[in-house]
């Protein structure tokens, strides 16, 4: 069976998905012809039905002493998760009223892995808008990871019209990287490598500093401060003044 990612972040997982794409076929069924449609046990089919019946998924029916089974309109679980995402924007005034309760106080989030690299990459363009400018400190490993990911983050960045200034250490990856600087919006200079190596990656952007390093496993830190934001911009200038 196909595994669908959409149902997947929904929290289904690959049992859960065979019971409702059977049910789907069946339109209306009892839980054994489900088991024996999704060739799941009937006990764990149980199981598996009553979960889609809380989550939504699933109604429960009886007829003339018999329990059926029906499986929601796929269209009706979108417009039930349209109706969260408006009751959640309604109470988001909230909720940020909380988080930003203390603004003096450096937040830190830890992320691991592709994803997490990924998130951080998705907060500089979350928290950035046209004419705004990334600083950053660019390994040669930024540069060879997850390059068809990096090549559309590039393209959203340019669609929204965020800068970047990078500094470099010096390589012919990264001479092939520059070249197409005036095309990407960047903005770069080479530091030399013997003197000062650049071992993990920085972004400064907003009031915030990413930190990622790619080996042995990928790893990010990001840091929401504004006198660290600052302090980190002075460092850069610093470091670009005296680049090539």
């Amino acid at each position: 069976m196909k595994i669908l990612k959409s149902l997947q972040k929904l929290g289904l997982n690959i049992n859960e998905q065979s019971v409702y794409f059977a049910l789907l076929q069946l339109e209306k069924a009892t839980a054994n012809q489900i088991a024996y449609k999704s060739k799941i046990k009937r006990p764990t089919t149980y199981d598996i039905l009553y979960r889609l019946r809380d989550e939504g998924f699933v109604a429960e029916t009886v007829e003339n002493g018999k329990r059926y089974f029906v499986a929601d309109n796929p269209k009706k679980i979108l417009d039930r998760l349209d109706e969260q995402k408006s009751s959640f924007k309604g109470d988001l005034p909230y909720l940020l009223s909380i988080y930003n309760t203390n603004d003096k106080k450096p937040r830190v989030s830890y992320f691991e892995g592709e994803e997490g690299i990924k998130r951080l990459a998705e907060d500089t363009l979350d928290s950035l808008k046209q004419g705004d400018e990334i600083l950053a400190y660019v390994t040669k490993e930024t540069l060879d990871f997850m390059p068809r990911y990096a090549k559309d983050y590039v393209k959203r960045r340019k669609a929204k019209g965020i800068k970047i200034r990078g500094l470099y250490n010096s390589s012919i990856e990264v001479a092939k990287h520059l070249k197409r600087d005036t095309s990407e919006l960047r903005e770069s200079r080479v530091i030399d490598e013997k003197m000062f190596p650049l071992e993990n990656e920085i972004n400064i952007y907003a009031n915030k500093i990413i930190m990622i390093t790619y080996k042995p496993e990928p790893f990010g830190i990001l840091i929401e401060s504004n006198e660290a934001a600052k302090t980190q911009r002075t460092i850069f200038e610093l470091a670009w003044r005296g680049a090539k």
